[in-house]
């Protein structure tokens, strides 16, 4: 019982803490897991939590795959290889 809550802390942890940058590319990626760039554009994990949760209109792959290399899309830009989490 206690594991399973713990594991509800962490995932509800990353779900809110999801910062993100915009790199001039245009690619959108974790900014935890990417270094700044000169250039990015910063989004505070308030903005990327309403992008992504309450809008919908950033997605990412699940969990799993997202921790390889933490790259977000705009819906309906997903690259054809890439499974999103729903």
């Amino acid at each position: 019982m206690r594991s399973g809550l713990i594991l509800i802390l962490v995932n509800y942890y990353l779900l809110i803490k999801m910062a993100l940058r915009i790199r001039k590319n245009g690619d959108i990626l974790c900014a935890a897991m990417h270094p700044e760039q000169e250039g990015d554009t910063y989004i505070n994990d308030g903005l990327s939590y309403s992008m992504s949760v309450v809008h919908k209109v950033i997605v990412t792959e699940p969990m799993d795959k997202h921790r390889n290399h933490g790259q977000w899309w705009w819906k309906g830009n997903v690259p054809d290889w890439v499974k999103v989490e729903n």
